[in-house]
């Protein structure tokens, strides 16, 4: 195998993310390790502390054993080629040495709790969902968005229970991911940024395995301020949903939904079910 996760280190064919075991999206090529040659002992020269002794490979102060400046070459001696292996027990429990392992440990700690979402680090962590997006996403008229969103995800469940399926509930991971795809969708649409990268996409992966996820567009056939509810509103989109059917799975059990109404009274929804 010539690529492997970053993450699990699953090998893999050809560098062609997500991981098929875990998800994650980026891969590394694999290398494979060559066992250095065994030699006699060196027979080069080495590089002596003039205070401690401490013998070195490369000319390379200060001594690491006492901090000395001044190193001189030698022939290596013999009986010390323990010194020759690089750091020693003793090297290990000075001071600078305990200090970056405890900065270490953090630091790798911090990175894992970012990863798992309990901490947010610049450049990790969820991404903001845009608010500058053309368009009305909380209110149309009379009309609350999220009252649309929520009669959306209660006419979905009636359609559930028709088919012999328990409801699904509202999901804070989903409600996020479908906002964030959701309003990204708008700006792409109305010129006002870049597509979604595929990574994006898979983000979803995330919160379940097996995610059912569609982007789509309703074009009312008057102004969406006009509808005399948030439930007939809903009740349109959600027939407008042509793979709807892929909501009636008797294993799914969460969903999250975003409604935005564009300009032109375009509407945008994004429902992901897991």
């Amino acid at each position: 195998m010539e690529w492997r996760c970053t993450w699990c280190g699953k090998p893999h064919e050809e560098n062609d993310p997500p991981c098929d075991n875990c998800g994650h999206n980026k891969f590394e090529r694999a290398v494979e390790q060559v066992p250095p040659a065994e030699t006699d002992g060196p027979t080069d020269p080495v590089w002596v502390c003039t205070e401690c002794g401490r013998q070195h490979t490369k000319n390379s102060p200060p001594c690491k054993r006492c901090g000395n400046v001044e190193l001189e070459q030698r022939q290596p001696d013999w009986d010390d080629l323990d010194e020759l292996g690089g750091t020693s027990y003793r090297d290990v429990l000075e001071p600078r040495y305990v200090a970056g392992y405890a900065i270490a440990a953090v630091l790798g700690i911090t990175l894992v709790l970012a990863y798992a979402g309990v901490v947010t680090l610049p450049g990790m962590g969820r991404p903001p969902v845009p608010d500058d997006v053309a368009g009305a996403g909380d209110q149309v008229g009379d009309l609350s968005i999220a009252d649309v969103e929520a009669a959306y995800v209660e006419q979905s469940n009636e359609r559930r229970e028709a088919a012999g399926v328990d409801p699904l509930t509202d999901d804070a991971d989903l409600t996020w991911y479908a906002a964030y795809v959701n309003k990204r969708t708008v700006q792409n649409a109305t010129g006002d940024g870049p597509a979604l990268s595929r990574e994006e996409m898979l983000r979803v992966r995330e919160y379940c395995e097996n995610p059912v996820v569609d982007r789509y567009t309703v074009f009312s056939t008057g102004p969406v301020e006009d509808f005399d509810s948030e439930a007939s509103l809903a009740g349109t989109l959600l027939d407008g949903w042509e793979d709807r059917s892929d909501a009636l799975v008797e294993s799914q059990t969460r969903i999250g939904v975003d409604v935005h109404v564009a300009p032109n009274d375009r509407v945008f929804v994004t429902v992901a079910v897991c």
